[in-house]
């Protein structure tokens, strides 16, 4: 799993989570990480023969303020790609309400992610934004979540992961 401080802050329930339900985790999450990171983390793991044949990706909260929507789709495609098609992707999207700009920039994310996944048959998006709405998950500053948000997080995450894929073309 790719992932900023959203993840960081969760890992410790998504660690619990997902060896309770069979995986062998491996977590890669930094405060304020951005694609630009996410793409170096799969290349250098991809040269090292370490990249397993499902990825989770929690990234974009640090984009969409940031970097243009050009730049930010570019670099999500470059992603999958580099992740390639025979490999099960599955991308968080974005629950961002900082400010009027970011939640339309999130909002354009989620948008866009959910189009580009469209796009490829190895790529399903987690509805993180809808549950987090859903359940009136409490941000301390219109990013981060408390205790039950994150705890909420983990659970949506391993619950999509434990949804059967779609078999992948050969």
């Amino acid at each position: 799993m790719l992932g900023d401080s959203l993840t960081r802050e969760s890992r410790g329930h998504l660690h619990e989570l997902l060896r309770s339900s069979g995986w062998t985790p491996t977590l890669r999450c930094w405060g304020s990480k951005r694609l630009d990171w996410g793409l170096a983390q799969v290349a250098r793991a991809r040269e090292l023969g370490q990249l397993p044949g499902v990825v989770v990706v929690a990234l974009g909260t640090n984009d969409v303020s940031w970097v243009s929507p050009s730049v930010t789709e570019s670099r999500v495609r470059s992603l999958l790609d580099r992740l390639g098609p025979r490999r099960q992707v599955l991308w968080v999207n974005l629950d961002v309400d900082f400010s009027a700009f970011s939640a339309r920039r999130a909002d354009w994310f989620n948008a866009m992610i959910r189009r580009v996944a469209a796009e490829r048959s190895n790529v399903r998006v987690v509805a993180w934004e809808r549950r987090a709405r859903a359940a009136r998950a409490w941000r301390s500053d219109g990013i981060h979540y408390g205790p039950a948000g994150y705890r909420l997080r983990a659970a949506v995450i391993v619950a999509a992961l434990n949804v059967p894929a779609r078999p992948l073309n050969s």
